[in-house]
């Protein structure tokens, strides 16, 4: 319980700013990714974006966490890349009809 109780207070009482350069960077990319058709690579790019903020944003909290180890980091980084893998895999992987 006292897990779950730590979970949500994480979540809860947070501000997020994103600046408007960025926010912008996004929307021009996925733009044109949808008008080429090319939906695959537009959702590649919304995670990595979202990967990059959740980073950004939570720094102080991974610091606060994992102190100065840097295998937290290294987690973080390896588990961001794992999934990139695996959409980039899944791009060129042809759905069957």
């Amino acid at each position: 319980m006292g897990s779950t109780i730590s979970f949500l207070e994480f979540f809860s009482g947070k501000e997020f700013a994103v600046p408007l350069w960025e926010v912008v960077l996004l929307v021009l990319l996925n733009s044109g990714c949808l008008l080429l058709g090319r939906h695959k690579l537009g959702l590649i790019i919304s995670y990595l974006f979202v990967f990059y903020w959740g980073f950004i944003f939570n720094r102080g909290v991974f610091t606060d966490l994992f102190g100065n180890m840097t295998w937290g980091l290294y987690l973080y980084a390896i588990s961001g890349l794992g999934m990139v893998i695996i959409a980039v895999f899944g791009l060129f992987v042809k759905a069957r009809q």
